[in-house]
This record gives structure tokens, C-alpha cells and sequence, in this order.
């Protein structure tokens, strides 16, 4: 059951925060009691949803814990193992002559290099080896319980989009997806052995996720962000995650430390969008009192919306390339404009209201169902944010956005309106592509489920098809890239 918040960093009867704490608090207990609603995942996050202190102060700004008694034991080692075998997919039932004989799960699983839990390497791209070269992630050919049992003693099992897998875990995605009518959320679990040093060192991540314990422990150290290292990147412009791919995050690099705590099963961490962080499971077998499980197994749930191109930007590139299209030199300098801006600017990397956010630009949606009465809110959302873009663009002094804006603005209409209309499309298309449940991946056998989830995350047209050049990222190749 819902037991309740833990708010970091720890807020003293003086601390500035402690009133947000409470009142967070008490906005989640009066929404589950005012709607009768149990204490599961589902009421949990709709809770959340609800919350305007949840949507004001800590969405994208402040992590916190939570505890929900469901969460615990919902997934452990045990059941992912099960997906190693052919029982576990219905698809195989359907269609006797597709099985095969061993179950890879290819493009879904790998295990992070035994450098990083040794500390002798601190990116999840593995530096320091014998070798002298760094090294990925790795996948096993032959992937089965043995193996597995083997490799988790020196690393973490990493099982990427389990909700293309599991219908249970598919289960918990759209959970989410209703509570905070977001149409794209996916899953990622992580395994590890109880006692490791490091499990991840210091990184970042570009969503806002839910972490959920559900087996033994994990610390988790979470930093504020910093000048060099910005909560929402510019990754178009040449920005990356940090702590990846070989780069590594320093501590001087990073914010103050805002959390230094051990997850036990059942609590459940928020963790805002490109806040740096870094967990370990070490000393944390003597914690274990109710089961003899050795392993720490954790859920991160995450909201996909900056990672598929849904930010401030993005709508006005798309709104500026429209306008100007590309001249004889195969440039738009109004889209170039808004990139250049975004670097000096971060509020231009804010995620576009949408969902459970609407009503931080038109109050009145707050509490409706915008997924199935998207008609009914689609002129005040899209009226809302034009205003909110226009000022936006006043305020940083766009030149040309502004000496051209009544043609933008014809442009930003039709882009808004296109957005907003994709919402319920792009969440029916999210629970038959990219979950366990779906009509179309549930017939698709589990090793070739990777590519269809993937493109169908990746492809879908959430802008107009002739402003889509102009919104998606362009090469990396400068440091202000030519669209």
C-alpha cells in the first residue's frame, strides 16, 4: 500500500522545500481517498499526474521516493529468466513451426562490462581493460540460465524495452502511459548481484523516469545539475549524455548531491531528465531480512518525450523550415536560428506540454481525459501555445522568427494542430508496436521484435511530413549543425 514520500534532499522544519514535501504529500492522499482508489501502481501515478505541487516543483526540477507496497516483488530475477523460454510467448502457442531452439533475446539484452563493477572503468563504455581499448556493452550469443546466473555475478543485467517482452511489464507501461496520457513510455530492467561497488558510475540520462525496487537493494547517489552539465543538452547541437560511450562524468563536474539513499523493494524513485547519478549495491546483502535472494532488481520506467523529438524547439524549427523552406544552398536560416538560440537558452529544451503538462499552458485541461476528448481541447491547447512560442521567441530575440511572424505563425498553427491531433494515434500505435500486448508485436517472435519496436518508437510522425527535415536532429558533425 501507499505508506508515503521521502523528499531529498532532507528537509528540515526550516528548509524551503518542506512545505512543497508536505504538500505533495497531501495532494497524492486526498486524490486516492476523494476517488476511492487502492494504493497500486495505477492510483499511485495518477495521483502523481494529478498533483499540481508534482507538476510546478518537481517534474523535470527535484527527485524524490516514494513507497508503494506493489511494487515490490513485481519482478525479479526468476521471471526474467522465464523469458529465455518459448513457453512464455504466446506467439509460439499460435504457431507451432516458428519456435526455436534457443531464445536470444536479440537486441533487448547485455551485460555492462565486469570493468565497471571492478572500478576500473567509470563510463558505461568500458575503459581500462587489458586490451587498453574501450569496450561496449556486451551481448551474449547463447544466452541462457546459466549464463546468466554466471555473468550477474560480475555485472548488470540489462534488459532494454522489457515491455516488448513481458505483458506484465508491458502492463506497467501502460500504467503510466493512462496515468500521465503520454502515448510513449518503455521499460529498461536492471539485474545486479547484492554487494557490488558500482552498478552504474555517474551518468545521465535524457527522460524522466520512475525507478522501482522490486528485488533486494540498490543505492542510488543523485546530483544536482550544473554550468557543465545542463539538464536538458542541446543534442543537436553536438551535446551528448554524459558518463556514455566512453565519456566520463567527473564529480567536480557535477551539482550538489541531492539523494544518497538505498532503495528497498516497494519504494519507488523519481529521477527528473538529465540529472546526474550514479548507484551501487554494495553492502547491502546484510539488508536483505525476508528473502534469501542475493540479487537487486529494479525497474526504470521512462516517459519518452525530449528523446522523440517532442521539446519547444523542435515545434518551432518546424514551424520556422515550413515557412522558409531550404534556399539554393540547401540551408534554412530561420530553422538555424532557433538551434543556434537553444544552446544559450534552455527553457527552448523544455518538453512540449502534453498529457498530464497541458495544464501548465491552459489550465482548464487539467483533470480531463486528452487522449479520448482530444477534439474538445484541441483550439485551447493549440491557442495557448502559440501565445506561449510567440512570447518565447520575443523574449530570446529571434530576428527572424519574429521579422517573418505572421507567416510563422500560420506555420506553428498547423504544427501545433498536428502534434496534438498525433497524441491518441501515437498511443494506439505505441501499445500495438512497441508492447507484448499489442495485435502486432505480440505475433512477431521475440528475437524479431527489436527492429519493429525500435523503428516504430523512432519513426513515428509526430510533425507535419513537410516540416519533419526541420525538426528532427540534423548531423552532429559541427558545432552548429547545417540543416
Amino acid at each position: 500500500m501507499f505508506a508515503g514520500l521521502a523528499i531529498y534532499p532532507r528537509a528540515s522544519s526550516s528548509s524551503p522545500l518542506q512545505p512543497d514535501a508536505k504538500r505533495l504529500e497531501v495532494e497524492v492522499r486526498d486524490f486516492l481517498r476523494r476517488n476511492a482508489l487502492g494504493c497500486g501502481l495505477q492510483a499511485t501515478f495518477s495521483a502523481l499526474a494529478a498533483s499540481d505541487t508534482f507538476v510546478s516543483v518537481f517534474y523535470g526540477r527535484m527527485p524524490f521516493v516514494l513507497e508503494c507496497g506493489d511494487a515490490a516483488q513485481s519482478w525479479t530475477l526468476e521471471d526474467q529468466l522465464k523469458l529465455l523460454q518459448p513457453e512464455s510467448y504466446d506467439v509460439f502457442a499460435a504457431k507451432p513451426e516458428l519456435k526455436q531452439e534457443a531464445i536470444k533475446l536479440t537486441g533487448y539484452s547485455r551485460f555492462t562490462h565486469p570493468a565497471i563493477g571492478q572500478l576500473k572503468s567509470h563510463s558505461f563504455m568500458a575503459a581500462g581493460t587489458e586490451s587498453g581499448k574501450a569496450e561496449p556493452e556486451q551481448c551474449e550469443p547463447d544466452l541462457t540460465e546459466e549464463v546468466v546466473r554466471e555473468r550477474v555475478k560480475n555485472g548488470t543485467w540489462v534488459l532494454s524495452s522489457g515491455n516488448s517482452l513481458s505483458p506484465r511489464l508491458a502492463e506497467v507501461c501502460q500504467s503510466l502511459q493512462s496515468a500521465f496520457q503520454v502515448p510513449f513510455v518503455t521499460l529498461n530492467v536492471y539485474i545486479s548481484h547484492l554487494d557490488a561497488p558500482v552498478t552504474a558510475p555517474l551518468h545521465t540520462d535524457r527522460f524522466d523516469s520512475f525507478i522501482m525496487q522490486t528485488e533486494g537493494f540498490k543505492r542510488w547517489r543523485i546530483y544536482g545539475t550544473s554550468a557543465q552539465v545542463p539538464s536538458w543538452p542541446v543534442l543537436d547541437a553536438g551535446m551528448t549524455d554524459r558518463g556514455k560511450a566512453g565519456d566520463v562524468l567527473f564529480l567536480q563536474q557535477v551539482g550538489d548531491m541531492l539523494i544518497d539513499e538505498c532503495l528497498k523493494p516497494g519504494d519507488i524513485l523519481y529521477l527528473p531528465r538529465g540529472f546526474p547519478h550514479a548507484t551501487s549495491t554494495f553492502n547491502t546483502s546484510g539488508l536483505d531480512k525476508g528473502t534469501a535472494s542475493p540479487y537487486s532488481t529494479s525497474l526504470t520506467v521512462s516517459l519518452l518525450l525530449e528523446s522523440v523529438g517532442l521539446t519547444l524547439d523542435k515545434a518551432m524549427r518546424c514551424a520556422a523550415g515550413m515557412h522558409e523552406g531550404r534556399n539554393k544552398l540547401g540551408q534554412c536560416f530561420s530553422a538555424e536560428e532557433v538551434l543556434r538560440a537553444t544552446s544559450d537558452h534552455q527553457s527552448m529544451r523544455a518538453v512540449l506540454p502534453v498529457g498530464f503538462l497541458a495544464r501548465t499552458v491552459a489550465p482548464a485541461l487539467k483533470g480531463q481525459d486528452l487522449i479520448r476528448d482530444w477534439e474538445k481541447f484541441e483550439m485551447e491547447w493549440v491557442e495557448a501555445m502559440q501565445t506561449k512560442l510567440h512570447q518565447m521567441a520575443n523574449d530570446i530575440g529571434l530576428a527572424k522568427w519574429l521579422e517573418h511572424r505572421s507567416a510563422n505563425d500560420v506555420q506553428l498553427r498547423r504544427t501545433l494542430h498536428h502534434l496534438w491531433r498525433s497524441m491518441p494515434i501515437a498511443t494506439e500505435w505505441c501499445r500495438e508496436r512497441v508492447y507484448a500486448t499489442g495485435k502486432i508485436l505480440s505475433q512477431i517472435p521475440p528475437d524479431s521484435r527489436h527492429e519493429v519496436e525500435e523503428k516504430s518508437l523512432v519513426d513515428f510522425p509526430f510533425f507535419p511530413p513537410d516540416g519533419l527535415m526541420f525538426a528532427k536532429s540534423p548531423s552532429i558533425n559541427s558545432p552548429v549543425p547545417v540543416l
